[in-house]
C-alpha cells in the first residue's frame, strides 16, 4: 500500500474518519528530500515557538501551504488557529522553497475517530478520546473495547492481561436478569434509579476487592444505549482502591479464554433467593454441575449482604470457580440502607475510600 502511494507523494498522512481533509498524524509515511526536511522544520519552528499549540494542527495547515504553493494558490496567513482544546495561535503563510506533494489515506484504511467504525478495507486503528477519558490511559481503553489492544506478557506468562493461568484466572461479572454483564436503568426494578445503580456498583467494587478477583467492568444498559461503565465511573477510584479491572468485552476477546472453545474452565452464579432467603449457587465446569442453597439465618448477623460475602469468600465451589456471576439485584431495590451499607464496605475493604461517579467529568460522588 505505501509503495504505491509514495510514487505519488512526498507526505502521506491518515485522516480522520468523520473529515477525510483533516491530518491525523497517528500515521504518516515521508520520503526522504530536500521538500520533506523543509516540511518539518517549518513545523517544527512554530511548534517551539507555540509549545501549547497542537502540534497536529500545525502540521496540518503547513501541509496546505504546501499544496497551496505547489498548486499557485494565494496563500493566507492562519490566524487563531487552534484543535481540540489546545492553545489558539497565529502565524504567518509558510512559502514553501520546495513544496511537497501532501497524500491523506482513506478514512477507512486507517481509521482515526473517537468512535472508530473498522471496515473490510481497515488495516490499522488509532484510537482517539475525549472527555472522561482524555489522554493516552482513554485512547488505550477505547481500545481495548474495540478487542485490538495486544495487552501485555507474553503468550508463556501465567498473569498476562489476556492469557492467564491457574489461580491468576479469578473474575467477577455482574449478572443481572436479561442483561449478563451489564446494569439496566430500564427494568421495573431499578428503573432511572441512580442510587440504587450506584449501590450495586459499590458492592461489585468491593466484592471484588475481597476475593481477590478481576472485575470486568459491566455495561450500562439506558434508554436508547448501550454504554461501558467508565462513562460513569471514575476508573483511578478503583486503582486507588487496589481494584484490578478489565474492558467490558474482555470476556468476549478470544484472547483471555481459557481454550480455543471455553472462555472460562468453571463458573460460578450466586444470587440472594428473596422468597426463601438464602444465597443460592450454580456452579458448572467443562464435566460437571452443582447447586447448593445457603440460608441467610445460618449466619450470626442474620444480615443478607454479611451472609453474601461471607459466602463469596469462603464457599469453596466460589473459591475454585474461575468466573463468578454475582446477581445484585437484591441490594437495588432498598434491602439496606444506605448508612448499612456504608458500614459493611467500610468493614470489608478496612478503609472508607472514594469512589468517583457520575456521567462524564463529574467524580467522587458516591462515597462509601
Amino acid at each position: 500500500m505505501l509503495q504505491q502511494h509514495m510514487h505519488e507523494y512526498d507526505f502521506l498522512c491518515s485522516t480522520h474518519q468523520w473529515n477525510p481533509g483533516e491530518l491525523n498524524i497517528g500515521f504518516y509515511a515521508a520520503l526522504a528530500n530536500e521538500g520533506t526536511i523543509n516540511y518539518f522544520e517549518d513545523s517544527l519552528i512554530i511548534i517551539e515557538e507555540n509549545p501549547l499549540a497542537h502540534d497536529q494542527k500545525i502540521m496540518h495547515v503547513v501541509a496546505d501551504d504546501n499544496t497551496a504553493t505547489l498548486k499557485n494558490r494565494t496563500l493566507q496567513d492562519h490566524n487563531n488557529c487552534g484543535w481540540c482544546g489546545h492553545e489558539n495561535v497565529s502565524f504567518p503563510a509558510i512559502k514553501a522553497t520546495n513544496p511537497i506533494r501532501v497524500g491523506r489515506l482513506d478514512p477507512h484504511v486507517v481509521v482515526s475517530s473517537l468512535y472508530p467504525v473498522p471496515t473490510e478495507g481497515t488495516v490499522a486503528l488509532h484510537t482517539l478520546a475525549d472527555m472522561p477519558l482524555k489522554g493516552p490511559f482513554g485512547k488505550e481503553m477505547v481500545a481495548k473495547e474495540l478487542g485490538v489492544w495486544y495487552g501485555w506478557g507474553k503468550a508463556t506468562s501465567k498473569a498476562g492481561y489476556y492469557h492467564r493461568e491457574g489461580s491468576y484466572r479469578r473474575y467477577l461479572f455482574l449478572e443481572n436478569a436479561g442483561t449478563r454483564g451489564g446494569q439496566s436503568f430500564v427494568q421495573s426494578k431499578g428503573y432511572h434509579d441512580e442510587r440504587a445503580f450506584r449501590r450495586q456498583i459499590a458492592v461489585l467494587a468491593t466484592l471484588a476487592k475481597v476475593t481477590n478477583r478481576i472485575l470486568v467492568l459491566p455495561q450500562v444498559l439506558s434508554d436508547y444505549h448501550a454504554q461501558p461503565l467508565w462513562i460513569y465511573l471514575d476508573l483511578e477510584s478503583l486503582e486507588k482502591l487496589g481494584i484490578v479491572y478489565r474492558e467490558t468485552n474482555f470476556a468476549s476477546n478470544k484472547k483471555s479464554w481459557y481454550s480455543h472453545t471455553t472462555p472460562f474452565a468453571s463458573v460460578t452464579q450466586m444470587a440472594i433467593v428473596e422468597s426463601s432467603n438464602e444465597v443460592q449457587l450454580l456452579t458448572g465446569n467443562q464435566t460437571t454441575a452443582s447447586a447448593d442453597r445457603i440460608p441467610v439465618s445460618s449466619f450470626m448477623t442474620g444480615d443478607p449482604l454479611s451472609a453474601f460475602f461471607a459466602v463469596a469468600i469462603a464457599h469453596p465451589q466460589v473459591k475454585e470457580s474461575e468466573a463468578l456471576f454475582v446477581n445484585l439485584d437484591h441490594f437495588q431495590g432498598g434491602h439496606i440502607g444506605w448508612l448499612e451499607f456504608k458500614s459493611y464496605t467500610t468493614n470489608w475493604l478496612g478503609v472508607c475510600g472514594e469512589l468517583g461517579m457520575g456521567r462524564s467529568t463529574t467524580t467522587s460522588r458516591l462515597l462509601i
